[in-house]
């Protein structure tokens, strides 16, 4: 708890945070900080997964979009901070993680990357070309 987040970050953790809860409050789960526990942060993780692999067709509702595997994996960081600042305690994330990673490795193949989904450009900057020096 020694780590300094910015505003926008934490912004960004308490959204995550209420993806979680309102996955927790589907299930009949306790969704308070406090009951984060390594064992809920992997079945998280699988029902993201899972939802990728049962509705492809499906649009995403607003209130419980689907979440891509970097945001899956940003959301496991939220809730272990969340857990962290309630309990003192760290849940073991690695088994969730581990997760995620086997299934980004087939997601990134099929599916185009995000900045292509929304019509954006490219996030990284084209290089200038180096003007030859005049002779």
């Amino acid at each position: 708890m020694v780590r300094q987040y910015s505003p926008k970050t934490l912004a960004c953790y308490r959204a995550r945070l209420a993806h979680y809860q309102h996955w927790c409050r589907t299930r009949d789960y306790q969704h308070g900080t406090d009951t984060i526990t390594t064992s809920k942060l992997v079945e998280y993780v699988h029902d993201q997964i899972s939802r990728w692999n049962d509705s492809r067709d499906t649009p995403d509702p607003d209130v419980y979009p689907r979440y891509r595997p970097d945001t899956i994996r940003q959301a496991v960081n939220a809730l272990v901070y969340w857990a962290e600042r309630s309990t003192g305690r760290l849940p073991d994330d690695r088994a969730a993680k581990e997760a995620l990673r086997r299934f980004a490795d087939d997601f990134n193949q099929a599916h185009p990357a995000a900045w292509r989904v929304v019509a954006r450009r490219s996030p990284r900057p084209r290089r200038q070309a180096i003007q030859r020096p005049s002779e």
